[in-house]
Formats: C-alpha cells, sequence, structure tokens
C-alpha cells in the first residue's frame, strides 16, 4: 500500500500519478513516467519490476490519502443528507487534484487488462465495504432495509462515481457528474425524514 512507500519508491508513485493526469493510461510508459519525474526509466523495473506495478502503486497513493481524509467523515455522517453533501466534496477535490482523471483511467485500463482489472477492483472494494456499513448503520432500523439491500447499493455507488467521470470525460464535460451529484444530494433529503421516522418509531 501507498503508506510503505518512501523516498525513490514515492517519487515514482507520484510520477506515476502525473502521468496518468496528464497523458491518461494509454500513453503512461516508462518513458513518459521517467521524464514526468525526471528520472532513469530503469528505476522503475529495479522497484516496482512492471510499469503496471508502478501505476498501480499510484492508484493506492490516490485511495490512501483519499481514506485517511475522507473515511473518518464517511464514518461520522450521521444521515443521508450529509452523505450526498459529503460526496460532493469529494468530487469537487479529486476533479481540483485530478485524482478523478488518475483513478478513472486505471479503471478504464483494467477493463481491456484482466490482470490489471482484478488489482484496481480489489483496490476499490475497501471504498465499497466502507459505504457498504455506513448505509447498514442508517437502515438498521428502518423498514427500507428490506428493499433497499446495503451491499448492492454500495456497489453502485461506488461503480457510479466511476462511471459518471468516465462518461464526462468522454463527453468533456465535468459539469454533468457535478449536475448528477448535486441532484443526489436533494434526493437525499427526500429520503432522510423516512429514515428518521422508522429509527424513531423502533425506540
Amino acid at each position: 500500500m501507498a503508506d510503505e512507500l518512501t523516498g525513490t519508491k514515492l517519487k515514482l508513485a507520484e510520477a506515476a500519478l502525473e502521468t496518468l493526469k496528464t497523458v491518461g493510461f494509454a500513453g503512461a510508459s516508462a518513458r513518459a513516467i521517467a521524464q514526468t519525474g525526471g528520472f532513469n526509466q530503469a528505476l522503475i523495473f529495479y522497484h516496482f519490476s512492471s510499469v503496471q506495478n508502478v501505476l498501480l502503486a499510484a492508484f493506492d497513493l490516490v485511495s490512501d490519502r483519499r481514506m485517511r481524509e475522507y473515511g473518518p467523515q464517511i464514518e461520522r455522517a450521521g444521515s443521508a443528507r450529509e452523505l450526498a453533501a459529503l460526496a460532493q466534496r469529494i468530487h469537487a477535490d479529486d476533479l481540483e487534484r485530478g485524482y478523478v482523471t488518475a483513478l478513472a483511467e486505471m479503471v478504464a485500463g483494467g477493463v481491456s487488462d484482466p490482470a490489471l482489472g482484478a488489482a484496481v477492483a480489489a483496490r476499490v472494494e475497501p471504498w465499497i465495504t466502507l459505504v457498504r456499513d455506513k448505509l447498514n448503520e442508517l437502515l438498521a432500523d428502518s423498514p427500507l432495509r428490506d428493499v433497499l439491500p446495503a451491499e448492492d447499493i454500495a456497489f453502485g455507488i461506488v461503480a457510479a462515481y466511476f462511471g459518471i467521470d468516465l462518461l464526462g470525460q468522454l463527453q468533456g464535460d465535468d459539469r454533468r457528474p457535478g449536475s448528477l451529484l448535486a441532484l443526489t444530494s436533494g434526493l437525499a433529503e427526500l429520503a432522510d425524514p423516512l429514515l428518521s421516522a422508522s429509527t424513531k418509531g423502533a425506540r
């Protein structure tokens, strides 16, 4: 994981991340990463064995940073509205830092490479688990739990996060994913009274 990256390995992962942001997965060759970081491309193979591994390290770098920053906030959220607002903040921050592009590029690359795809999917799983656990908490005393399985909803939320950004990139319009997340916030406000009422009724 990215927590283990220090010194040269961290520098290589940072360069891979910047390369994903600027030229995408298809352009993230050893040469391109080395040019971005200002080092000899042989270092990539010495420390990571392959370009794929250094790109996965870049993915870990982003995921670990976001988990440390936003994981506690997700755990503290007490309503669907808070979660939706947090999703908007995460998306806006990821967009500003270029993380959306880098992560989406890795997901897209994994579609055509089964081994890479499996590695990326494994790295996304902790986010699905985090969202699932929060949904189980919010739905614990709600009759909606029977019709809104947290596992499926969590998978859908995380998949949608990546999917809407991939489509937004294809269309060259970053506003549409943000608009959809804003709509989700409105829907969350409608859901909260139902959750609140069911929780009060169970007490």
